[in-house]
């Protein structure tokens, strides 16, 4: 294992392991000049090594670089003169540093060039670089030295040889070394000193001026061959000889012998198969299953294959082993010469789950058939299982389409694949899965969340979803510490401190199976506890906050809401810690949990036993490597890691203070109407005023206005009316909570959220009042106006006043909505939008199932 330190301007050292063998090149292995590539990681020449590269564009620059590390070597033996590549970012917004240099020993690097913001290429376009390099080079590293976004595509490269004066420069045989072919193959040779002689050898002799010249032409190869060449011309010395080995491949006599050859790789292995009466069972553009009497094969590419179609003649690929799963991998032309017969019965072999477990390398790809089968799981995610007889195996759909009830009896069509370790029935079509006896929808069932904090003595309500049509019913582990209603939910916390696990069930019942849903409430004593902290990191005037929750290694983030340096919200289960800066540890609120450095070097995760942390500077630093590193954010990621402490584009976490309150988007200029369960202070509100009730302007027996006074504090359980002035209003709780929302002057308010009678107003954005027709109703934490008891008013309008005037129309017959507004959570409780319109919650969402405003929507 070889150590290169790589220094760099300003003082930041690099430090990469390199491995011995990497990616089918070995360390060791020296390229000579002059050196062409193209393609990717499978078909770099001698010379190039690398680490990290993630999966290959489908089109030049092929290489990817996408993380930060990542790096490609090229170590050539002969003096060189020009590097020339082709670099392209690909995806948008900002980028990092990537850097291409070149050394004489292959540890002391100097910068040939530093793309930054501000001279790479721009948004997925590319840029042709030419470069002079020292005579004395004879390493040239790319490496992606710091990522923000965005992936960097590399290829094209070529380095070519200095010219000498006093000897004749090696030739260049084209192919390069290594070639692989399957027919013939035709090597043509250049040189770039002018007037000279090529002389070849086909034996593994050396060259002399007595072997044969090299034909213009080219030589033809048919069968494996080693060449060696010599370039000769009067008054120089002569070039170097260069070598290069062309292996013809012999076609493996069928899919198994193939399959079994060991030659699979992740990245592919050029392979050539001859296809005796081999059958195409499925077919896509993008994929497709073809088998022959001795084994099956996945088709993974560009191609135009028919099911039910036989095929005979030799197809050339590459072979791939992808978790566990053998592929052919083409890219459009690899079958065009072979015979292809029409209209052929599509096979298919009655097997059992048990043959599949205990023979699973022998059916995997082949078209098979279970029959009987009992489905113990319906499709989640296009993951199912089905039992026979006692054996179970897994079912993976193709579709998220595609469904199969609980305990229902089929047969199955499929095809048997390895995902890693996992053994699964690749099922294409819903029509493979025939239902016999029809079975059960799989209930579900949720909390909407994992873990709940109560007070002693006090109660909270946990609430689980199901789509079953049988009720829910709740039980408690230890009621000495905490009884739950075995209907409502309700959890009644007693006099002791502890953690009890709530359990909801449904029974199964003639549509529905059975399920139960487990969360933790945990009971505590406020006076004995520290007082909750969030940990917050600001970024272009936006403050995130880290969440209990994790992700690839990494902390979850959430858009806080500050006010006067506090962190306003209702959910400190969630963003919630204990910090203890004189011991240097951050514990979760919720789960007891601990903030800890993880294995990688930006990782963060949570763990049972505590970690110190050093706070320093305001920073929570720990040492990695010999570095010092603090919890910062990641805006790429959207959550938090350790970053080096020196290093500002991850804004590192600070803590804050936390205050239960309130906060909805609005738009400036706006109307809207409030009520919320605790009082608010005037140093404790923002982003709007807020006015009560003085009463209402009559005009020949009908209201024509209301006269709106404005208030400096908020009353809990008081409705309001509010202005917004900004694009977001926030208020901080102070006090206890009141569990009955109030009516004040005609104002009625809600914290739940209500159906409104016809006859009532509500309050609209145009800043007028609007009389109700059917089917109105309000949100949560808003109110409507009766306005049989709202006061007349007779004064003048004063200077804390304000006058609404009512809607023209005397009725409104569709439906209005005061609010809409919703917040939408993961089903593990992260929040990932806030406050937007309902209508549009989960619009641009990836797919899975959230929670919006306490029910559960599926995105597809």
């Amino acid at each position: 294992m070889k150590r290169f330190t790589n220094v760099k301007s300003g003082g930041v050292i690099l430090t990469l392991l390199l491995l011995a063998l990497v990616s089918g090149s070995v360390w060791g292995q020296v390229g000579t000049l002059p050196i062409k590539q193209s393609g990717g990681k499978s078909e770099l020449p001698k010379g190039f090594s690398y680490e990290g590269l993630g999966s290959d564009y489908s089109a030049e620059p092929k290489l990817k670089f996408d993380d930060t590390g990542d790096y490609l070597v090229l170590h050539f033996d002969n003096t060189p003169q020009n590097l020339s590549y082709t670099i392209k970012w690909n995806g948008s917004g900002t980028f990092g540093v990537f850097i291409v240099e070149e050394s004489a020993d292959g540890t002391n690097y100097n910068e040939l060039v530093n793309y930054t913001n501000s001279n790479n290429p721009g948004a997925n376009k590319s840029k042709d670089e030419k470069l002079t390099l020292s005579s004395d080079t004879r390493y040239v590293r790319w490496i992606y030295n710091s990522k923000k976004t965005g992936n960097v595509g590399i290829g094209n490269i070529i380095v070519t040889e200095a010219l000498q004066d006093d000897k004749v420069n090696i030739p260049i045989l084209i192919p390069e070394d290594g070639t692989t072919f399957v027919d013939k193959l035709t090597v043509t040779v250049s040189c770039s000193t002018e007037g000279a002689t090529i002389y070849y050898t086909k034996d593994g002799a050396e060259p002399t001026t007595g072997s044969d010249k090299f034909p213009t032409e080219g030589v033809t190869l048919t069968e494996t061959t080693t060449l060696k060449a010599i370039a000769v011309k009067d008054g120089l010395d002569n070039s170097e000889v260069v070598t290069a080995t062309y292996t013809k491949l012999e076609p493996y006599a069928s899919l198994k012998a193939l399959k079994e050859s060991g030659i699979a790789t992740e990245e592919g292995k050029p392979c050539v198969v001859e296809l005796k009466d081999a059958v195409v069972t499925y077919a896509d553009s993008r994929k497709a299953y073809i088998q022959d009497e001795t084994a099956g094969l996945y088709v993974f590419g560009s191609n135009k294959l028919k099911a039910g179609t036989k095929l005979n003649g030799v197809v050339a690929a590459q072979l791939v082993l992808w978790n566990g799963l053998y592929e052919l991998k083409v890219d459009g032309g690899e079958f065009d010469n072979v015979a292809v017969t029409n209209d052929v019965e599509i096979p298919v072999q009655e097997v059992t789950v048990a043959e599949l477990n205990q023979n699973f390398a022998q059916y995997e790809s082949m078209r098979v058939k279970v029959v009987d089968a009992t489905v113990t799981s319906s499709f989640n995610d296009k993951n199912g299982e089905i039992e026979q007889n006692g054996e179970k195996i897994a079912l993976r759909a193709a579709d998220e389409n595609i469904t199969a009830d609980v305990q229902a009896t089929v047969d199955v069509t499929g095809y048997p694949g390895l995902y890693n370790s996992t053994k699964q029935l690749n099922v294409i079509l819903q029509e493979d899965i025939a239902v016999k006896t029809a079975g059960k929808t799989q209930a579900t069932l949720t909390f909407d969340s994992d873990t709940y904090s109560v007070n002693v003595g006090e109660s909270l309500t946990v609430k689980a979803t199901t789509n079953s049509s049988a009720s829910v019913i709740y039980s408690s582990s230890d009621k000495t510490i905490a009884t739950v209603d075995e209907n409502t939910g309700e959890v009644q916390a007693g006099n002791k401190v502890g953690t009890v696990t709530i359990t909801a069930t449904v029974t199964e019942n003639d549509e529905y199976t059975g399920a139960t849903a487990t969360c933790t409430v945990n009971v505590v004593d406020p006076s004995a506890l520290p007082e909750a902290k969030a940990l917050v990191a600001e970024k272009d005037g936006v403050y995130y906050a880290m969440l209990n929750t994790t992700d690839k290694s990494k902390l979850n983030a959430s858009v806080a809401t500050v006010l006067n340096g506090k962190v306003i919200t209702d959910r400190s289960d969630l963003c919630g810690w204990y910090v203890d800066e004189e011991n240097g540890t951050i514990q979760s609120i919720s789960n007891n949990q601990y903030v800890a450095h993880g294995s990688g070097n930006t990782d963060l995760e949570l763990q049972s036993n505590s970690f110190k942390w050093d706070c320093r500077g305001g920073m929570w630093q720990c040492e990695v490597s010999g570095s010092e590193r603090a919890i910062g954010y990641n805006s790429s990621t959207d959550k938090f890691g350790t970053y080096l402490v020196s290093d500002d584009t991850y804004p590192k976490a600070v803590v804050m203070p936390i205050t239960e309150g309130y906060h909805r988007n609005v738009t400036s200029g706006d109307y809207g109407t409030i009520c919320l369960p605790y009082a608010v202070a005037a140093e404790d509100m923002a982003g709007a005023e807020f006015f009560c009730i003085a009463g209402k302007v009559m005009k020949d027996g009908e209201p024509q206005s209301i006269v709106l006074e404005q208030v400096t504090t908020l009353e809990a359980g008081v409705p309001y009316i509010f202005s917004a002035t900004s694009d977001k209003l926030i208020a901080a709780y102070s006090g206890k909570a009141v569990a009955v929302a109030e009516e004040a002057n005609g104002l009625i308010g809600s914290f739940e959220g209500q159906d409104v009678a016809e006859g009532m107003y509500l309050i609209s954005a145009q800043n007028k009042v609007q009389l109700c027709g059917k089917g109105c109703k309000i949100s949560g934490n808003r109110a409507y106006i009766d306005m049989n008891e709202v006061p007349e008013y007779s004064g003048e309008v004063g200077v804390n006043q304000r006058l609404i005037s009512f809607e023209d129309a005397t009725g409104i017959s569709e439906t209005m909505v005061e609010g809409g507004l919703a917040d939408v959570y993961t089903l593990s409780g992260v929040e990932v939008r806030h406050q937007v319109d309902e209508s549009e919650a989960t619009q641009g969402l990836p797919q899975g199932i959230y929670i919006v405003n306490g029910k559960k929507v599926v995105v597809k």
